[in-house]
């Protein structure tokens, strides 16, 4: 009785969230796959297609190019920025002289637009008129100096780089809460007992945080995934389609070829398989609880 009255009056508060959750998640959703069971003429005219968009997605290769060009972002991605992150997180957790400044450094870039930090590094990837080349020149790596975002095998990491620049901040404040959450007293025991800084950092704090990183990985997979505006303005999916991703896959279908609903049923399949993914890494990642 006293759980149903409970229920009772959680149920109005929960109202206005579900209403925003309707209106632009699942209306959203159910539109689009409305829409991947269709076929527009140029007209805008529609006619129900049934399942013909995703017999054609299954046997096109540019669309497992772009989902490998996906998938290869993400973990590339993943590896530029977890490592640093970590690291910088834990530095700034060591009460270092000049903290504050450290931090508004590392957070900087992620007030900054995608379209402006996308067009600043553009130019610093330039060949000629570039700063990246020049430095590397500069201090004796000529071996190093490439044409950055015109070449197949540098394109795709540099636009991942990028991506990570402008994003790392959010990481590091969510690594250093987790870091500044972690019992004192379980530290200073084993600081006592002789453990050095790193055996603490690699023993005690990354596997006591390991419920943080999993989240984490989840957001880092779902948010590369939509890493469209940094390739569709460094490369627009070149050279040679080496950063097609889906995303610019499915802007080229929809408005430079009409096909509203192929391009809707790439969005589908996208979102199932993240879905999947985020599933099967909870599960995989997933440990028994560690209580402090």
């Amino acid at each position: 009785m006293h759980k149903l009255a409970q229920r009772r009056i959680v149920i109005p508060f929960l109202l206005p969230a579900l209403a925003l959750l309707g209106v632009f998640f699942v209306y959203p959703l159910v539109r689009t796959v409305g829409i991947s069971l269709s076929e527009f003429s140029r007209t805008g005219r529609s006619t129900f297609a049934g399942l013909a968009n995703y017999q054609q997605l299954f046997g096109d290769p540019a669309y497992y190019n772009a989902l490998q060009n996906t998938f290869m972002l993400t973990f590339v991605g993943g590896c530029m920025l977890f490592p640093p992150a970590i690291a910088i997180a834990w530095g700034l957790s060591q009460r270092l002289h000049g903290e504050r400044f450290f931090r508004f450094i590392v957070f900087a870039p992620i007030v900054l637009s995608v379209a402006v930090v996308s067009l600043l590094w553009k130019f610093l990837y330039h060949p000629t008129l570039g700063l990246i080349n020049p430095a590397l020149k500069g201090v004796g790596l000529d071996v190093l100096a490439r044409t950055w975002l015109g070449d197949p095998a540098t394109a795709l990491p540099a636009v991942a780089f990028t991506s990570v620049w402008h994003g790392i901040g959010i990481w590091v404040v969510l690594l250093c809460a987790g870091f500044e959450r972690l019992p004192k007293d379980v530290l200073e025991a084993g600081r006592i007992d002789g453990a050095g800084e790193w055996r603490l950092f690699w023993t005690v704090m990354l596997p006591m945080m390991r419920d943080l990183f999993r989240v984490l990985i989840v957001l880092w997979i779902v948010q590369s995934m939509q890493a469209f505006a940094f390739v569709f303005i460094m490369t627009d999916g070149g050279p040679f389609k080496s950063t097609e991703i889906v995303g610019t896959l499915m802007y080229r279908a929809a408005f430079d070829h009409i096909e509203f609903g192929y391009a809707a049923a790439m969005g589908v399949v996208l979102i199932v398989l993240m879905l999947v993914i985020a599933q099967v890494l909870n599960k995989v990642l997933k440990r028994d609880d560690v209580q402090y």
